[in-house]
């Protein structure tokens, strides 16, 4: 109701100043250290900042990050062109990496985790300003329709500006207004939001920096949590603005991941935990009988060997909560040491693989696997090897169109006499104009040849695996595979600072 009150009092919209105070365009390393000393000043009062990316694409594929635009609320905006900077200062990556100064955005999450991939950058306290509208009971919406209905100020979104040329080497002045606004106006947004979940009394009686201090701390659960949409279905999905990884919600699971069965040995001895569903497996192969109904627990009817097992912690039950922050929902297992790595390890190493597996929820998930391209980064280094990412032949759009020749040509050979006539002509129309010949030429013979297309992915794979294969044999070598193990698991605890670690869980356990 404020909302729609706010908006058709142009007075109270003519207050609202949309225009930075200053404007910086950073080109050099020494210009960076310069604005990010100021933005270290203006944070220390009020540590909230504006924060966006531009980046080029060509030939559908993305180039690295070519600018970063932050805002702080006293309006100065910077331009950080990172495309011209040979490297990234220290001073800059500390208040980005700062998780008490908040960055906002619209889908500013997939911003970090681009400048993380892209430069190494770890950016922390970020918080999609589309959680906010939802409060607000407004729809999801983007940056500019944002700003139009709480700022009442119309953004420029031509897609001319949008995909110019972020790595030219001057940019004109409307590239720079609309990378200028686009910080801006996140932070102006940001404080409307403020404004209208405020309560009179806190207007009145609280200094400005106490109003911020309370804001974010009543809305601190949003922060650094990827921006989730619910379709009507009920299904979850998770948007994002560009090519970054994305997961397929069916390897999420919604509630409880671990039963907390027990399983035990013919003289009693409890061997592991287990799900339900092994339980009934067991039992309906008369393999066990069940002697317990809570926790249910069965007993092997013949005596298992367990002389060289020595992992204790598999016979522990496991909360079904985010070992990171705590979430009770939308779960994925981490493996905190890569299975490419895990794989060439000697069988003796890999019984340790329940305590490397742990429950994380889906944000928590993706923060931890950008994290980790940090230590694989070093890693490699160490062994003088270079990686190959599983999934570098998705960005070549000629072997995305031939593989979707394949396809095509898989489904006319299998499912044609199910297809309307119409439908197949369109199929064979569209292999066609791939390989640039007439809809009448694609025979069988054409389609069959089609099909036997091998992915690149597997050569790829077979690269990236090569590669852990090496770090392994590297440690093994000097004698030093539980150095490796406790890096990775050093690594995980740095980085995401987990509060909810199962018993008996260290970074130095050994089974």
């Amino acid at each position: 109701m404020m909302i729609k009150v706010f908006n058709k009092i142009p007075f109270l919209k003519s207050l609202i100043k949309l225009r930075a105070r200053k404007i910086d365009i950073v080109e050099t390393i020494e210009e960076c250290e310069l604005i990010a000393n100021k933005l270290e000043k203006s944070t220390s009062y009020l540590p909230i900042l504006g924060l966006d990316c531009e980046w080029v694409t060509q030939n559908d594929i993305r180039h690295p990050v070519a600018m970063l635009q932050i805002a702080d609320n006293n309006g100065m905006c910077s331009l950080i062109r990172l495309s011209k900077l040979e490297t990234i200062p220290t001073s800059l990556s500390n208040i980005l990496g700062n998780s008490n100064i908040i960055k906002v955005g619209v889908a500013i999450l997939d911003d970090a985790h681009l400048l993380m991939n892209d430069y190494n950058i770890q950016v922390s306290g970020c918080i999609d300003l589309r959680y906010l509208a939802k409060e607000c009971s407004l729809q999801e919406r983007s940056l500019s329709a944002l700003a139009y209905e709480l700022l009442g100020c119309e953004l420029d979104k031509d897609w001319r500006v949008r995909a110019s040329n972020w790595e030219a080497e001057l940019l004109n002045d409307r590239q720079i207004k609309y990378a200028a606004m686009d910080a801006f106006v996140a932070i102006k947004i940001f404080e409307q939001f403020r404004n209208i979940k405020i309560s009179w009394w806190n207007w009145l009686f609280l200094t400005e920096k106490q109003k911020w201090n309370d804001f974010i701390v009543k809305y601190s659960e949003y922060i650094d949590l990827p921006y989730k949409n619910m379709k009507s279905n009920g299904n979850t999905t998770f948007k994002s603005k560009s090519n970054i990884r994305s997961y397929s919600t069916s390897t999420i699971k919604a509630a409880q991941v671990y039963d907390n069965c027990l399983m035990e040995n013919i003289d009693g001895t409890v061997m592991s935990t287990c799900s339900h569903k092994k339980v009934d497996w067991y039992i309906s192969q008369g393999l066990a009988k069940l002697v317990k109904d809570n926790p249910r627990t069965i007993r092997l009817n013949f005596s298992a060997d367990l002389k060289n097992r020595k992992d204790k912690f598999s016979v522990l039950p496991r909360e079904n909560i985010c070992t990171v922050c705590g979430r009770p929902e939308y779960f994925r297992k981490k493996k905190i040491i890569p299975k490419e790595f895990v794989r060439h390890m000697p069988t003796a190493y890999k019984s340790h693989i329940p305590h490397d597996t742990l429950l994380l929820c889906y944000w928590c998930h993706i923060k931890s696997n950008t994290f980790d391209s940090t230590i694989r980064k070093k890693l490699f280094d160490i062994c003088k090897t270079n990686e190959v990412n599983p999934n570098e032949y998705r960005k070549i759009p000629a072997y995305v169109k031939i593989m979707r020749s394949k396809s095509l040509a898989q489904t006319l050979l299998k499912s044609r006499h199910k297809l309307p006539d119409k439908i197949i002509y369109e199929l064979k129309l569209e292999i066609a104009e791939i390989y640039n010949i007439k809809p009448n030429r694609v025979f069988d013979s054409f389609l069959e040849t089609l099909v036997t297309i091998k992915s690149l992915k597997y050569e790829n794979d077979s690269q990236h695996n090569n590669a852990a294969k090496k770090v392994v044999e590297h440690f093994l070598e000097r004698n030093a595979l539980n150095e490796l193990k406790t890096m990775w698991r050093q690594h995980f605890l740095n980085t995401m600072k987990p509060k909810y670690l199962p018993t008996l869980w260290s970074v130095s356990y050994d089974g």
